[in-house]
């Protein structure tokens, strides 16, 4: 179980960059690099919302809320490759505590 690590470009947003962290243990943290806007939030947490070519990632209460905690605008393919990475974490997390 490795921590994994991504840069995306925000889209519409002239030169911004977000730096992602994906902690196996159920963890996010988002750093929008130039503005060193600093987000954590556990995976229960997470909501995609896709709107054209961007997709949201939303930080909820809780995933029926309508309460929004940071939201970060990805494109629909940073999205795709961030939700694959939160999921593969999960799936590594679920495997080692079976095998504790």
């Amino acid at each position: 179980m490795l921590t994994e690590n991504r840069q995306f470009i925000i889209p519409g947003k002239a030169g911004l960059h977000v730096d992602v962290t994906v902690n196996p243990i159920g963890e996010l943290k988002v750093n929008v690099l130039e503005k060193n806007n600093r987000f954590t939030a556990p995976f229960e947490q997470l909501v995609f919302e896709t709107r054209g070519k961007k997709t949201e990632l939303l930080c909820k209460q809780d995933p029926k809320s309508e309460t929004v905690k940071w939201h970060v605008s990805l494109t629909s393919d940073d999205a795709r490759e961030l939700a694959k990475l939160i999921e593969v974490a999960e799936d590594e997390y679920e495997a080692l505590m079976r095998d504790l």
